[in-house]
């Protein structure tokens, strides 16, 4: 099982896919945790120079970027597929879809970006306001979470997305542990447990 963790910036993803992680081990649910973008690899090194502005890609070659760093990874994801129950992605081919939507980018051809990518069974919308992303960072944002205009139009786009797709909404202006409990319920029931 895929479970994705999804959101805007600062919604907490990072903090709520440890804690799944941690929650799911705890229980003795074999879980592996993938980040994307994963800055480690070639693709994510060059990823991480466009972010912090010392790189320029028209928006086609960053999305695609985004799109080769899970294809590089895509061994690795089925590798520990065999070998777990469930995979969390704190983020994966949802976000690319939803930045590049923000970014003007065509729906069909970003989908096709990472066309034959294991399918997410379980995604889960972080949803955070422009003001508590900036409240929650003020300072070192990358070049997506610097124009709180662009963040409006990513939040705006994600839940208009997560509707349509049927994905699971969640406050991420609660408190960690409310979040949590809220997950381990929309994961609990995804699973029949």
């Amino acid at each position: 099982m895929i479970v994705v963790i999804e959101g805007g910036d600062q919604a907490g993803k990072l903090t709520q896919s440890t804690m799944l992680e941690k929650a799911l081990k705890k229980r003795k649910i074999k879980t592996k945790l993938f980040h994307f973008p994963d800055y480690k690899t070639p693709v994510g090194k060059e990823i991480r120079q466009y972010l912090n502005g010392k790189r320029k890609f028209p928006p086609q070659a960053i999305h695609c970027l985004l799109a080769a760093n899970r294809w590089e990874k895509l061994g690795e994801i089925l590798a520990a597929k065999e070998k777990n129950s469930v995979l969390i992605m704190n983020r994966y081919y949802h976000s690319n879809l939803v930045y590049g939507i923000a970014n003007g980018m065509d729906q069909k051809w970003l989908e096709n970006l990472d066309a034959g990518l294991p399918k997410a069974d379980l995604v889960i919308l972080l949803d955070v306001t422009q003001k508590e992303s900036f409240r929650r960072q003020r300072t070192k944002r990358d070049k997506f979470e610097k124009n709180e205009e662009f963040l409006r139009k990513i939040s705006d786009i994600y839940r208009a997305t997560a509707r349509k797709k049927r994905w699971k909404i969640i406050d991420a202006s609660k408190s960690k542990k409310e979040i949590h409990e809220e997950i381990m319920r929309i994961f609990s029931k995804k699973i029949g447990l």
